[in-house]
């Protein structure tokens, strides 16, 4: 079980079709999320099966606060505890958007950490929408020293292009 999470409009749906090789998950360029729940793929790499979760996204994204009934962060709290007590959680995938990384950290690092403590579960940071592939490798070497002076630890880091071709 691996559980995409970040904010809204970060680019989680994108990665989950990356890492499949086609579209499974629904995207969309609009202003309100296409991802309003949880939502459970199932897909196989070189022979082994994984099932990937995209969630809700967190707080504010690019375009407002999401219109739930309950909040994305309590909700996230909710299905990793649950995840983690019934099916296992064998890694989590933090999204932020390479534009604005820094800040997104900063204000969510507190929710998915409080919804986390006690577990013994990896963590990476996904820097997505780094779109020009020559800056991919840049980015971290730009960005990865303020990362870390929050505070902040991940068990690896990758700087990705979700963008199809």
């Amino acid at each position: 079980n691996i559980v995409i999470f970040g904010e809204t409009g970060v680019g989680k749906s994108s990665l989950i079709n990356l890492i499949a090789g086609k579209d499974i998950a629904p995207t969309s360029p609009d202003a309100l999320p296409c991802t309003t729940e949880e939502h459970a793929y199932e897909i196989d790499i070189r022979g082994q099966r994984y099932t990937l979760h995209d969630t809700v996204g967190l707080g504010e994204g690019s375009h407002g606060p999401m219109p739930t009934d309950l909040a994305p962060a309590k909700k996230l709290k909710y299905f990793l505890r649950k995840m983690s007590e019934e099916d296992g959680l064998h890694l989590l995938v933090y999204c932020v958007r390479g534009s604005r990384a820094t800040r997104a950290l900063r204000h969510s690092y507190e929710t998915f950490a409080a919804a986390i403590a006690g577990m013994k579960v990896p963590v990476v940071l996904a820097v997505t929408c780094v779109d020009d592939l020559s800056e991919a490798g840049e980015w971290w070497r730009r960005n990865g020293k303020t990362v870390e002076s929050l505070g902040i630890r991940f068990d690896a880091h990758a700087c990705i292009c979700t963008l199809p071709g």
